[in-house]
């Protein structure tokens, strides 16, 4: 009889508990009994809990996609698409797990490249519905849309980090407003 794949389970246990701990406060262990599996049966899934905690957050990016693809939408202004992406990404008392780990693991040899990653790929899809709010006129055409994108997600991941300490959504409404009033042309 084949033995179980248990590696989603053990995946959608991690992302909770790095989500809501942290990764250095989160051990092996609490995934796994967490995840209702023997410690033995992590080990055929995964390395190490870094080789865990790098798939944990590439399924949390890639979980992510479709309210990254609003970014996209044609059918809207870019200055409209960017407040409906923020709306959707909403509130969550953990903050954002991408934002976490680059705090956490960002001087972390096994973390840095896949969060350098990331981060561009984020700061690539918010450029581009920037420049075409540029095009359509619905943003602020005198700053290169590089810049405003980088400024755009650390207002963003800021107020997310106020939100979780603040516990509750208060700074990220605020953002939404002061993007608002800081695209528009």
């Amino acid at each position: 009889m084949p033995k179980p794949n248990h590696r989603e389970t053990l995946l959608k246990a991690a992302i909770a508990a790095f989500h809501h701990n942290g990764y250095h406060a989160t051990g092996v262990q609490e995934i796994v009994t967490s995840a209702g599996i023997p410690k033995g049966s992590f080990y055929a899934h995964f390395e190490s809990k870094d080789a865990l905690g790098l798939a944990a957050l590439a399924r949390y990016s890639a979980d992510r996609a479709a309210v990254r693809a609003l970014l996209r939408d044609p059918s809207l202004p870019g200055l409209a698409r960017l407040d409906r992406y923020f709306a959707a990404v909403g509130y969550c008392e953990d903050g954002c797990l991408v934002g976490n780990f680059t705090a956490e693991l960002a001087q972390s040899d096994a973390f840095r490249e896949d969060l350098a990653s990331l981060w561009r790929g984020w700061t690539d899809a918010l450029a581009e519905c920037l420049a075409d709010g540029q095009r359509d006129g619905s943003i602020r055409a005198d700053v290169p849309v590089t810049e405003l994108a980088r400024t755009v997600l650390a207002l963003w991941e800021g107020a997310v980090l106020s939100a979780k300490l603040e516990r509750g959504p208060q700074p990220l409404k605020i953002a939404r407003r002061t993007l608002q009033r800081l695209l528009a042309p």
